[in-house]
């Protein structure tokens, strides 16, 4: 049986549903798919994947190696995780297949030369790359296009299927009384500009703006005490059903700044997202399931977004067709078996690389 490790730094609990996934896959297929991490999210489901947490240290990295035997690695690591070009350096000294995964660059830092550099440095050295999003080929010189693969950077959502949500748990419980909602869950970090949707729909008492997420600010809760129309949920614990419930109890979501992952749970519940266009040009990988004026809307800004949004909103055929492309490109694109296909070609090209 062929061996395939994935090398990761912290693992959040819903990667860890994803390699349950590809644990179940590879194994139908005669692989045994295993992770080694510097740490992991604790979680309240079955882990079936074999994970082994390891602090990150360099030797004991090899000696893991040494020890299991893997015939081929895939590093899921940044650049601050300093093992990662030690790593790649002894995989190649060892001539064991190893795939770099992520996004190519950094893309908090997109103009940083100097990790440019080493970014180019690692893709030469690799016998291949796996990206998110087929967005990130423009980070990847043309000449290592024959080594690079994607895996539609997305979510196991395949155990929400049988999840029957009744009512509407944004009016039932959260008492939310406007004839539609305008709903944000996430992180509230500057990257995702949650500001600029509080500056909206202030004039428009028949919009709720719902906020659900870790990391309000004072400011923030100021002006949503002060707007009848807004809501903020606190900090949502991650539950499946709960935040199901939630999700589905909106109409659009608005995220106005990077949209990340919630842009499958959004879509996978068929509601559009309106987000804006870039500052400097760069979204999350993600942004590859948002097709403007199809299932959602990329504004120009929040002005234009906030129009967009009343639009669809007031047109109810129209919104029901980006309902209906939202859902679609989630159950093909955004599916997990799509992820899953990256990563089982990238693992077929590396063994016969070497």
């Amino acid at each position: 049986m062929k061996k395939l490790l994935l090398i990761s730094n912290y693992v959040f609990h819903y990667r860890l549903n994803n390699y349950n996934y590809f644990y179940k896959r590879f194994k139908e297929t005669g692989i045994e798919f295993s992770v080694l991490a510097n740490s992991a999210q604790q979680v309240d489901f079955t882990v079936e994947v074999p994970i082994t947490v390891i602090k990150f240290r360099l030797f004991k990295y090899i000696q893991y190696i040494r020890e299991k035997k893997p015939d081929c690695i895939i590093l899921f690591l940044h650049l601050k995780d300093l093992i990662i070009i030690p790593l790649i350096y002894y995989c190649r000294f060892k001539n064991i297949p190893v795939v770099y995964w992520n996004f190519g660059i950094d893309l908090g830092d997109p103009d940083n030369r100097f990790k440019n550099f080493l970014y180019r440095h690692i893709h030469k050295m690799v016998h291949a790359i796996l990206l998110y999003s087929p967005n990130e080929y423009k980070y990847i010189k043309l000449k290592y296009h024959g080594k690079t693969f994607v895996a539609n950077n997305t979510i196991n959502m395949i155990d929400h299927e049988d999840l029957n949500i009744q009512g509407n748990v944004l009016r039932d419980v959260y008492n939310v009384k406007e004839k539609h909602i305008v709903l944000f869950v996430g992180r509230i970090i500057a990257s995702k500009r949650v500001d600029v949707l509080l500056r909206c729909f202030r004039n428009s008492p028949d919009i709720a703006v719902v906020i659900a997420g870790k990391g309000i600010t004072p400011e923030m809760l100021e002006i949503i005490n002060e707007q009848p129309n807004y809501y903020y949920l606190g900090e949502i614990k991650y539950d499946k059903v709960e935040i199901s419930k939630i999700y589905h109890g909106a109409d659009i979501v608005c995220i106005p700044g990077n949209v990340g992952l919630a842009i499958i749970e959004a879509f996978f519940w068929g509601k559009p997202l309106v987000t804006l266009k870039s500052i400097k040009g760069l979204n999350s990988p993600e942004i590859f399931y948002l097709k403007d004026g199809e299932n959602g809307y990329i504004a120009n800004d929040e002005k234009e977004m906030e129009e967009k949004i009343i639009h669809l909103l007031d047109n109810p055929e129209l919104y029901q067709q980006f309902s209906k492309k939202a859902r679609d490109i989630v159950m093909t694109e955004g599916h997990i078996s799509k992820m899953f296909s990256g990563f089982n070609e990238v693992f077929n090209y590396a063994i016969t690389s070497t």
